[in-house]
C-alpha cells in the first residue's frame, strides 16, 4: 500500500518533460503543412469544393485501432518495446517531410503532395499510438493533470514553430523551409529516442505472462466504451469542423501568408501557455468536469466572434491576435480537461489500443468533419457557417459535462477489477 500511495503522490518531471518532447516531434511538421498547404492552395486558387482532398490524410487516422494491436503486441523490451516503433516511424517520417520540400504546393501538384501525405500519416500514425500508449501506461492520477499541461503546452511551442515557419516561406522558399521543418522534427525526438523507457506497468506485465494479446474485443465489452467512443466520435467532429476551415476563412477575409503565419503561432502560444498554466490549479481545485463546463460555456462566444468577423472585417492585426488568444485558451479549458480524461480512461494492461480506439473514432470525426466543412461553408456562407460550427462543438461539450461522472464510477470500477486480479 505504501508502494502504490508513493507512485500515486510522486511527479515525475523529467518523465513528463519527456513524454511532451515526443509529441513536441511529431506536432512540428504536421502543425506547418497543416497550416500552410490550406492556405496557400486557397491562394493558388483551389476551390472550396475540392478542400476534402487536403482531408484525405487524416483519413488513416481512425485506422489507429488497426495499428494498436500491433504496437501493443509487438516491440523488443531489450531495446525498449515503445522505442522499437518510436524510432523507425520517426526516420520514415522524417524522410516523408523532406521529400515534400522538392514538391512546391501548386493546383498540378495538389495530387501528388496528398498522396505523400497520406502515406507519411499511414507510417505515424504507429509513432502516434507508441506515443499515446508510451503517456496512458506511465502518468500516475496525480501526474495527468499536470503532465497533459507540459504535453500540450511543448506540442503547443511545436506547433506556433510549425505554424510560424509559414511566415518564413515567402522569404526564403518552400523548399529550405520545408526541409528545416522535416530537420527539427529529428532533432525534436533524439532525447527521447536516448532515454531509457519506464518499468513496464504490473497490468500490462501480467498480461504478457499469461500469454495474452491486447484486444479490441475487451475494449468494446467494457460499460464505459458504450459513453467513451461515441463521444470521442463527436468530440474529434466538432474540432475538425471549424478547426479546418480558420485558414480559409483568414484568407478569404485578406490576410496575407505573412500576416497568417504571425497571428497563428502567437495566438496558439498564448493560449496554450495560459491553459498549461491555470489547468492543472483549477481541475485540482475544482476537477475536471466543472473546469471544462467553464470552457463549454465561452464556445458560444468564440462563434460569436467570427460571425461578427465574417459579417464586417477583420480588426487590426493586434487586435485580432489577443482576441484570438484569448478566446483560444477560454476554450482550451474544455479541450484539457478532455485530453486528461482520454489518458485516464485508457487500461494500462492494454493503453495503446484503448487509446487508440478513442484516437481512432476522434479521427474519423475530424476526417469526416473536414470532407464536408468546405462544402457546407461553399453553400451556406461564413456568416451562417459558423453557427453550425459552435452548435456541433457545443453538443460535444455538454456530452462530455453531462455523462462525465457515469463514465468515471465505470472506470474506477474497472481500474479496481484490475487491481485485484493483479493482486
Amino acid at each position: 500500500m505504501a508502494t502504490a500511495d508513493k507512485e500515486t503522490n510522486q511527479l515525475d518531471y523529467p518523465k513528463l518533460v519527456i513524454i511532451g518532447i515526443l509529441n513536441m516531434a511529431q506536432t512540428f511538421p504536421a502543425a506547418f503543412t497543416g497550416t500552410a498547404l490550406p492556405f496557400l492552395f486557397r491562394k493558388e486558387g483551389l476551390p472550396l469544393e475540392m478542400f476534402w482532398l487536403l482531408a484525405l490524410p487524416t483519413m488513416p487516422t481512425w485506422l489507429r485501432w488497426l495499428m494498436a494491436l500491433a504496437v501493443d503486441n509487438f516491440g523488443s523490451e531489450r531495446f525498449g518495446h515503445r522505442k522499437s516503433w518510436i524510432v523507425p516511424c520517426t526516420l520514415v517520417g522524417t524522410a516523408a517531410y523532406a521529400l515534400l520540400a522538392f514538391i512546391p504546393p501548386s493546383l498540378p501538384a495538389v495530387h501528388l503532395i496528398v498522396a505523400i501525405l497520406l502515406f507519411k500519416s499511414f507510417v505515424l500514425i504507429a509513432q502516434d499510438v507508441t506515443i499515446d500508449a508510451y503517456a496512458a501506461e506511465n502518468m500516475t492520477d496525480r501526474e495527468r493533470a499536470p503532465g497533459t499541461a507540459i504535453i500540450n503546452w511543448l506540442a503547443g511551442i511545436a506547433g506556433v514553430l510549425g505554424t510560424g515557419t509559414v511566415a518564413l516561406v515567402e522569404t526564403f522558399g518552400w523548399k529550405p523551409t520545408m526541409l528545416a521543418a522535416a530537420a527539427l522534427m529529428l532533432i525534436a525526438a533524439t532525447p527521447a529516442m536516448l532515454r531509457p523507457e519506464p518499468p513496464v506497468p504490473e497490468a500490462r506485465k501480467r498480461r504478457q505472462a499469461k500469454g495474452q494479446r491486447a484486444s479490441l474485443i475487451k475494449t468494446f465489452k467494457r460499460p464505459e466504451s458504450g459513453y467513451i467512443l461515441p463521444f470521442a466520435w463527436f468530440w474529434g467532429f466538432g474540432a475538425g469542423f471549424m478547426g479546418t476551415m480558420l485558414g480559409p476563412f483568414y484568407a478569404d477575409k485578406g490576410l496575407t501568408l505573412t500576416e497568417f503565419g504571425i497571428l497563428s503561432p502567437i495566438s496558439h502560444l498564448a493560449g496554450s501557455t495560459l491553459a498549461a498554466v491555470t489547468t492543472p490549479l483549477l481541475v485540482s481545485r475544482f476537477g475536471l468536469r466543472s473546469t471544462a463546463m467553464v470552457g463549454v460555456a465561452i464556445l458560444p462566444i468564440e462563434g460569436a466572434m467570427f460571425c461578427m468577423f465574417a459579417l464586417t472585417s477583420l480588426p487590426p492585426l493586434p487586435l485580432l491576435i489577443v482576441m484570438v488568444s484569448l478566446l483560444g485558451y477560454m476554450t482550451a479549458l474544455f479541450t484539457y480537461p478532455v485530453t486528461i480524461s482520454r489518458y485516464r480512461w485508457a487500461s494500462k494492461a492494454q493503453a495503446g489500443t484503448d487509446y487508440a480506439l478513442q484516437s481512432s473514432l476522434a479521427g474519423l470525426g475530424v476526417w469526416m468533419a473536414g470532407s464536408v466543412s468546405g462544402l457546407i461553408a461553399s453553400q451556406v456562407g461564413w456568416v451562417y457557417f459558423f453557427p453550425i460550427a459552435t452548435t456541433i462543438a457545443l453538443t460535444a461539450g455538454i456530452i462530455y459535462v453531462g455523462k462525465f461522472n457515469r463514465i468515471e464510477e465505470l472506470v474506477q470500477e474497472r481500474e479496481r477489477v484490475e487491481l485485484e486480479r493483479s493482486a
